[in-house]
Order: C-alpha cells, then sequence, then structure tokens
C-alpha cells in the first residue's frame, strides 16, 4: 500500500516513515462516524490527492486507501456489491447505449457510505453511476495512438489502442486459498487533461492525467512524477497497470452519523 502513496507524491521510503505519515494524515484529516462506533479520517490535498484512515470501535486502524478525487464523467454501472474485504464489484456499463463492457473491482472512497445503507430497510443501491480513478504502478507515454500500436511489434495479441483489462480478478497459478480479488486493471487511452500537482506533504509531485479508454469511459489518473520520462499533454496516448479506486457519490444515511 505504501508504494501508491507515491502515486499522489507522498514518498515513503521505511516502516517508521510510513507510520509518522499515518498520524500526520490523522491530525490534519477531517474526522465523521460511519456507522457501528467507526471513524473515517480523511485528508485531501494538492491536485485531488486524497488518504483516508478508517478507524473502528475499537480505536484500530482498520484500513487506509490512498486515492486521487475523480473529475471526469460518471460511467454507468450495475451488480454493484462489497466484497469480505471491502473492495466493491460492479460492470461497468457503455455511457451511451447501456452495453456491458467488463467487470471491475475497484476500490471505493465512498464505501462506508455503501456498506451502511446495506443496513437500512432500503438497502444499498445495486445499479449507480460511478466516476473512476487509478494510481499508476507501471505506466508507458506514446506520443499518439500510432506511436503506442507501432510499439506492439512483439509476440503475442495486439492491443486495441482503447483496450481494458481488469487483471485484479485473474487468480495467479501460485495464489493460495486465502486469495481474493484485487482493484487492479490495464488499460490504455488517449490523454485529454494532464498537470502536474507539487504534494504539500513530503515534497514530491505527481501528474494528474485525464485518460479515455474503453467506451468513452474516462479514468483520472495519478502518476509518480520518476514513472514518466516526460510531462504528458493531451493527445499523448498511455498504457500500463493501475490501482483503481472511485466514488459512487453516495451519502451516509442518517443513522450513522452518530
Amino acid at each position: 500500500m505504501s508504494g501508491h502513496f507515491d502515486a499522489i507524491g507522498i514518498r515513503v521510503d521505511s516502516r517508521e516513515e510510513y507510520g509518522e505519515l499515518l498520524r500526520r494524515l490523522y491530525g490534519l484529516g477531517r474526522a465523521e462516524p460511519v456507522g457501528g462506533g467507526a471513524t473515517r479520517v480523511v485528508w485531501t490535498g494538492a491536485g485531488g490527492s486524497r488518504v483516508e484512515l478508517e478507524i473502528d470501535a475499537r480505536g484500530a486502524l482498520a484500513y487506509v486507501l490512498p486515492a486521487l478525487v475523480p473529475r471526469g464523467a460518471p460511467v454507468p454501472v450495475r451488480g454493484i456489491a462489497l466484497a469480505p474485504d471491502g473492495t466493491a464489484h460492479v460492470e461497468l456499463l457503455d455511457a451511451e447505449g447501456g452495453r456491458p463492457l467488463c467487470p471491475l473491482p475497484v476500490e471505493l472512497t465512498d464505501r462506508a457510505e455503501l456498506r451502511a445503507l446495506g443496513g437500512t430497510e432500503a438497502g444499498a443501491p445495486a445499479e449507480g453511476r460511478l466516476r473512476l480513478g487509478a494510481l499508476a504502478e507501471r505506466i508507458a507515454l506514446y506520443p499518439d495512438a500510432a506511436a503506442y500500436d507501432a510499439a506492439q511489434d512483439g509476440p503475442g495479441p495486439r492491443l486495441a489502442p482503447d483496450f481494458l483489462v481488469p487483471c485484479g480478478l485473474f487468480r495467479p497459478d501460485e495464489a493460495g486459498p486465502e486469495w481474493a480479488p484485487t482493484a487492479h486493471a490495464m488499460f490504455a487511452g488517449g490523454v485529454v487533461g494532464a498537470e502536474r500537482v507539487e504534494s504539500e506533504i513530503g515534497g514530491g509531485a505527481f501528474h494528474r492525467l485525464r485518460v479515455r479508454t474503453l467506451g468513452g469511459i474516462e479514468v483520472d489518473v495519478a502518476a509518480a512524477d520518476d514513472l514518466l520520462p516526460r510531462a504528458p499533454v493531451p493527445g499523448d496516448h498511455v498504457e500500463g497497470t493501475f490501482f483503481v479506486t472511485g466514488s459512487l457519490g453516495l451519502s451516509m444515511p442518517r443513522a450513522a452519523r452518530g
């Protein structure tokens, strides 16, 4: 998880630094009850960088989620479900015709809201509109789609310039019985917006990109400064592997607000 902080410009090089970072974010963040005696602390920084800490009813840290606040067009989804580990599973739909595109595991920044809604009389929504963000674990940059296509000169299948593969659903051969899908995807697409952001914590920097991929889906991508050979610009093309986050725009039910 500490590697995902690099994507939003926060460098963490040791367990000690990680612990100090969490304490600092806890002090800087906004705390809010999320039901069941738990508290969520949210820090939001430059360029839409975001870190969420959830503290359970016993005062223990339950999870940490670095993310990028998504600002792109929302994508229609159905089959929304929370797995036991908190990862959400959805089916992406084409924005225009509602055609199914692919299943996708995603770490929601409003999973506490989804969980709380599941305990209400109305229940959690099965359909909605999802804004997508992604933290780059690997990313390649090309001047345009033609250059990306030309780079696929090796053996194996050629991938479309706007592919999206939910690789977090693929079980590794060496996986044990405790394995569960993860919020990871490989995708490629055109860059339609780009900016370089200086982080106010740790002095790092990252690139915030708007990428248009499969079915016209827009994903807001954060990539560490040192992952890219230069600053991307609109018209470029990217391909990579990403940790996928997102928001359904849900509100916390009144009963869970404490």
